[in-house]
């Protein structure tokens, strides 16, 4: 009786039958119901992200190397590169490239501080933040992204304005001076 038994108890712990059962469940019970198989009828397409709209990692970093570009060859905004190591520099942007990345719908993960938390007591004035706005679309125009995705691309971008201008009136403090122009 009790060899039956663990014999019993054997079978109805067989790796093959246990599979067979839980891929029955699977299809009959968790299938979705907008599904067809095999009557003709197609999976529901699922749109682009702009990520891949965008065309992907490498024009994400791209548009991101341009930007820098940008940026580090105005002396307006030389005060924000100054006195940092190459590598720091390179991590910072490794950080923007997966946070928008991430934003555009892409498989990066941004492991950064919050936006208002990286920008505090940078004193970043609505005309700097203009002016990088002017960077950032030059550079999606330089790696040939399209109008449409230019667009949603910026107002990405533009979401993060609340967290970074600190002077929306471009005043500076004591002895502070931006020589940016619009």
């Amino acid at each position: 009786m009790r060899i039956e038994s663990e014999m019993s108890r054997k079978r109805c712990f067989n790796p093959v039958g246990i599979g067979m059962v839980v891929t029955a469940f699977v299809v009959t019970f968790l299938a979705p119901a907008s599904r067809s198989f095999g009557q003709g009828m197609s999976a529901p397409t699922k749109e682009k992200t702009l990520y891949q709209r965008m065309g992907g990692y490498d024009v994400i970093a791209g548009v991101v190397d341009s930007f820098i570009h940008q940026v580090g060859e105005d002396p307006a905004f030389k005060r924000f590169g100054g006195g940092r190591s190459h590598s720091s520099l390179v991590a910072t942007r490794q950080l923007i490239v997966d946070q928008l990345c991430n934003l555009t719908g892409g498989p990066c993960m941004y492991i950064g501080r919050p936006m208002k938390m990286a920008h505090a007591g940078l004193e970043i004035t609505q005309q700097e933040w203009e002016t990088s706005m002017k960077f950032w679309k030059t550079s999606l125009e330089k790696s040939e992204v399209g109008e449409p995705e230019q667009k949603e691309f910026l107002a990405i971008i533009e979401n993060l304005r609340k967290d970074i201008v600190e002077k929306p009136d471009g005043n500076y403090p004591q002895g502070g001076k931006s020589t940016t122009q619009n």
